[in-house]
């Protein structure tokens, strides 16, 4: 009696720390499409999504980490750590020793943490990064048994032949087919950026996904192993409609902050050398006078800040509301880009850009979607809320491998078929 109660025990604690239950390992295909707002699913037919919601577990609130911007919610969804921990801590920023970092994907800039496709491999299993964050590393090369080219964003392939290959990986003999395949596809955002999220160009770009979703899923039903595959579909943001730029460099020069700003999609991170606290502090007064941001201090961040206090996070943090939004005066247009010394603090900018990202989490447009059909996976199940830190440890359970090490998250049980 005794031991029975021992084992019950033991069960329940493995269960409880994210531990990978026994038996053969399946193959699961995690596809990260960029920028899926769900408004765009609720206003046009996607018939591969609407499956996945009749069959399978499905949420429209996806919570992304601070800020609500691409690679560092791309890295806190493979790793499944928070920013503090793993090191990623915006699209762009300053580091002590390596500089500055610039929408990178070399895996040698993380501090900390394991993608899923390392993981996997540590524990002996196949691994495929496809386009993914982590995919390479500039001191060790390849990630994962299988990795895309190492190319600029620029000359990647489009998302039809990068789903290509995913079907390649998926069709494999058992022996060779791995058991974990992560892919990152473009999807609607840079339509959505562009042309706005109401636009054709959005609409047409997330029905091409939902077109590729359903191969997909038509090449798993036919998949002799069927009943060994599962599917996670993800994104890593929101978006929603902006009209004005926020000028930070005007500003700062304005008010004669000595501070060196480094933006990404509605934040601006203020990097002052020396960090002398009086001049932080003069700054952090200036710069609260204006209701078009709010101004975070280094110390005393909200909850929902998950940055931490090295190096990396600055002493003073402007994040725009809506709907303004912030970007590197590098980025402006060449022959606008005086204005960041002579123009206005907010400049009209919805001919150049109309929808983005980054506000905090909880902002309404900036919530994204998270998918999951096949083996292993509950039926007909609405999550409700999916944090970004809790798709690792869940894609691993349904894998059947023991999660990353370390790890925030926790497997998200009403996924989970019982």
């Amino acid at each position: 009696m005794r031991m029975g109660v021992f084992l019950v025990c033991l069960l329940g604690a493995a269960v409880a720390s994210g531990a990978a239950p026994e038996g053969p390992p399946r193959t699961v295909v995690l596809l990260l499409f960029d920028g899926m707002a769900p408004a765009l699913l609720d206003a046009h037919p996607t018939p591969a999504f609407d499956r996945i919601q009749r069959e399978g577990a499905f949420s429209h609130h996806f919570e992304p980490v601070f800020p609500s911007i691409s690679l560092i919610n791309q890295v806190t969804i493979s790793t499944g750590c928070w920013p503090e921990r793993h090191g990623i801590v915006s699209n762009e920023f300053f580091d002590n020793e390596r500089g500055r970092y610039d929408h990178d994907l070399d895996a040698d800039w993380q501090q900390g943490c394991e993608h899923l496709h390392r993981a996997a491999q540590r524990q002996g299993l196949r691994s495929a990064a496809l386009w993914f964050v982590g995919a390479h590393s500039k001191q060790n090369g390849g990630q994962a048994s299988h990795v895309s080219p190492d190319v600029p964003h620029e000359r990647r392939p489009p998302d039809a032949e990068r789903m290509a290959e995913v079907l390649r990986l998926l069709v494999l003999p058992d022996a060779e087919r791995p058991h974990f395949i992560a892919a990152y596809l473009n999807g609607p955002d840079t339509a959505e950026h562009s042309q706005g999220i109401d636009s054709q160009a959005a609409a047409d770009a997330l029905i091409a996904s939902d077109a590729l979703l359903g191969e997909l899923m038509a090449a798993i039903d036919a998949h002799p192993a069927r009943d060994r595959i599962a599917l996670v579909v993800t994104t890593d943001h929101g978006m929603r409609e902006v009209r004005s730029v926020v000028n930070i460099q005007r500003i700062l020069g304005k008010h004669e902050i000595a501070a060196t700003p480094v933006s990404s999609g509605t934040t601006s991170f203020l990097y002052f050398d020396p960090p002398d606290p009086a001049e932080i502090e003069r700054a952090a007064q200036a710069l609260s006078g204006y209701e078009e941001f709010d101004v975070l201090r280094q110390g005393a961040f909200p909850a929902w800040v998950r940055l931490g206090t090295g190096p990396r996070v600055p002493p003073l943090i402007v994040s725009a509301k809506p709907p303004y939004f912030i970007e590197s005066l590098e980025r402006w247009p060449s022959w606008l880009q005086w204005l960041g010394d002579w123009g206005p603090e907010f400049i009209y900018a919805r001919t150049s850009l109309k929808a983005t990202h980054g506000y905090p989490p909880d902002t309404d447009g900036m919530h994204g979607i998270f998918y999951a059909w096949g083996s292993g996976v509950a039926r007909g199940r609405d999550l409700g809320l999916v944090r970004a830190i809790d798709i690792h440890p869940s894609v691993a359970r349904l894998v059947r491998m023991e999660p990353g090490q370390p790890v925030d998250g926790v497997p998200i049980e009403a996924m989970l078929a019982p």
